[in-house]
């Protein structure tokens, strides 16, 4: 019998390489996110056969057309040129979107009653922020560029563009967008959340530098479709989670690589 292992899985100028040497280097690197991605699927048909889910072919169709909308496949040609590019079948297409509507209505059985406790639990760590960063190297110009700020009316903005090392947000004169609450380190998050919109908190030593910080406003979490739609997804991410840490898995695949390196160490060795 032909060990799988042995087939040839890439080309490359006319060279093969075989399924056992890109597990090798996979398992070496840890990319093995296909693989997880097989096991997630795996559980999640599990679950939706327990709970009696199905997809009807309605539902199946508004996937196919929400997925050619996303992708600009707006015809047959279209869409059979992509699904050719990734030499995929359209029954293995039609399959993968089965799959996607499964977990969506998994997602919405297992996660829905959660919804609100979770928002009442969390909510503070939804609050977000909308701010503006000055990152310097140096405290000393850090508190001298602060006190040209509150004692001379400086333009926070200005000095941003002209000094801080940030690239991303300097051109913006520091702005840097809505950050979540929960995403900030305790320090940051203790200062903005502490200071009124339109002040200017800081410095504060971050992995950046030393920040200065202007609060431009504060946005309150509140439970509407996003949020909801947030959390349904953070809810049946934790459980998928636990149910991966209490399945019994194996992988044979895997399994038929390290046996097989084992049998070639132990001829060369004789």
């Amino acid at each position: 019998m032909v060990n799988p292992c042995d087939c040839v899985a890439i080309e490359v100028n006319g060279e093969e390489v075989s399924l056992h040497d890109v597990l090798s280097l996979a398992k070496l690197n840890g990319s093995l996110q296909l693989i997880s991605e097989g096991i997630d699927a795996a559980i999640v048909r599990q679950a939706a056969t327990k709970q009696g889910i199905e997809v009807s072919d309605d539902e199946l169709q508004q996937a196919a057309d929400e997925f050619r909308a996303a992708n600009e496949l707006y015809d047959e040609d279209t869409t059979q040129d992509w699904l050719d590019g990734r030499k995929l079948s359209y029954q293995e297409w039609e399959s993968s979107l089965e799959t996607l509507v499964i977990q969506r209505k998994l997602r919405e059985a297992l996660a829905t009653r959660f919804v609100d406790q979770r928002f009442v639990e969390q909510k503070l760590s939804f609050d977000k922020a909308a701010i503006s960063r000055l990152v310097l190297n140096d405290e000393g110009i850090a508190r001298e560029l602060r006190a040209q700020i509150l004692e001379d009316g400086a333009d926070f903005h200005a000095l941003a563009r002209n000094h801080s090392i940030d690239s991303d947000t300097r051109p913006a004169g520091g702005y840097a967008g809505e950050l979540l609450r929960g995403d900030m380190d305790a320090a940051l998050e203790a200062a903005i959340f502490g200071a009124q919109p339109g002040k200017v908190v800081g410095p504060i030593k971050t992995d950046d530098g030393w920040e200065l910080v202007k609060l431009e406003r504060l946005i309150p979490a509140e439970l509407n479709d996003e949020m909801r739609e947030t959390l349904k997804s953070l809810i049946f991410t934790e459980w998928l989670s636990e149910q991966r840490i209490r399945a019994r898995i194996k992988v044979p695949l895997l399994d038929a690589v390290e046996n097989e390196s084992s049998t070639a160490d132990e001829m060369s060795v004789e």
